[in-house]
């Protein structure tokens, strides 16, 4: 297996209005213009960014608003100038990644291939067949067998965190397993979702007050998710959703993030990645609500949860 991987998400498909002005000219350059802070380079720690969302079917994805020679031509040449690793991510809450035939396959790897690119991790979230996720998971089959040196990884919803016995993944989710078992795959990474679990009961999360407790919920997905499905630790990452998730009772804090990251080195976990790197900095004054540009958490200071991730670093 490919070694331990810290990369946060980087949304590059925000819409030209939610952009900063200095966009355009640095891809390291927005992401600090974001956060308020001068300069290029990354904290110290980060060495690898998850760069999402491809959709669409394989060799002719697009980008949101680009098209995937522009988004090369945009975006991924100015990070082949940096030192920073990166892992394609196709999907997500609000796109569908398809691929029909190993051509197609070959020419959406192709496309991104080069000496910093560590592998492309697969978000399915909702809204595909189980016909499509078939075609899907053997096309990532074969495609792994022919590119052993890149990691490749799937992105799925948790859907409990409670009981041991419980399903521990959503419909779609379980569908991937289940392809991912029949069609022999060794050497594969499940990363989970740990974010947006719901009401504060103990139907959804691990319950503290009148909050989940999103540490110790993440937590509790992992060790599930690894009963069930018998996927040992190192193949098993985590993304939280930093700050207010999408209900107000998920609230993922500066302590819940230092006590995830013990929680995944003392456990050898195989990566550790969060949503979203455009997200970590301070928020505009006034009622704050869930925002894809910052945490809606007050008194952090900017990349606070980077920073926290980062550290210890194996």
């Amino acid at each position: 297996m490919k070694p331990f991987v810290y990369s946060p998400n980087l949304y590059i498909n925000l819409p030209p209005q939610m952009e900063a002005p200095t966009f355009m000219s640095s891809l390291l350059g927005r992401v600090r213009s974001l956060m308020g802070l001068p300069g290029n380079d990354f904290p110290d720690g980060v060495k690898a960014l998850t760069l999402a969302f491809a959709t669409g079917e394989c060799g002719k994805e697009r980008w949101d608003y680009l098209n995937a020679q522009q988004m090369v031509d945009t975006h991924l040449k100015k990070l082949l100038r940096t030192k920073i690793d990166y892992v394609i991510s196709t999907g997500g809450a609000d796109g569908v990644f398809t691929c029909g035939s190993e051509q197609g396959m070959e020419a959406f790897m192709a496309r991104y291939e080069s000496p910093q690119l560590l592998g492309f991790d697969f978000d399915i979230e909702a809204d595909q067949s189980e016909a499509v996720i078939q075609q899907l998971v053997q096309q990532i089959h074969a495609a792994a067998q022919r590119h052993p040196h890149l990691r490749m990884s799937f992105t799925l919803a948790a859907a409990s965190a409670t009981e041991p016995g419980r399903p521990t993944l959503n419909e779609v989710g379980a569908m991937v397993m289940k392809h991912i078992q029949l069609v022999g795959l060794q050497n594969y990474f499940i990363n989970l979702m740990v974010m947006n679990f719901g009401e504060a009961t103990p139907d959804s999360c691990v319950v503290d007050g009148d909050r989940c407790d999103m540490a110790a919920s993440a937590i509790a997905v992992v060790r599930h998710f690894n009963q069930e499905y018998g996927v040992p630790l190192q193949q098993i990452e985590i993304t939280p959703m930093i700050g207010v998730n999408d209900l107000k009772q998920n609230v993922f804090t500066l302590s819940d993030a230092q006590r995830l990251t013990r929680y995944v080195h003392d456990n050898q976990l195989g990566g550790l990645h969060f949503w979203s790197l455009n997200r970590d900095g301070i928020c505009p004054p006034g009622p704050q609500d869930v925002s894809p540009s910052c945490h809606s958490l007050p008194g952090l200071s900017p990349l606070a949860f980077t920073n926290a991730f980062a550290a210890p670093v194996r």
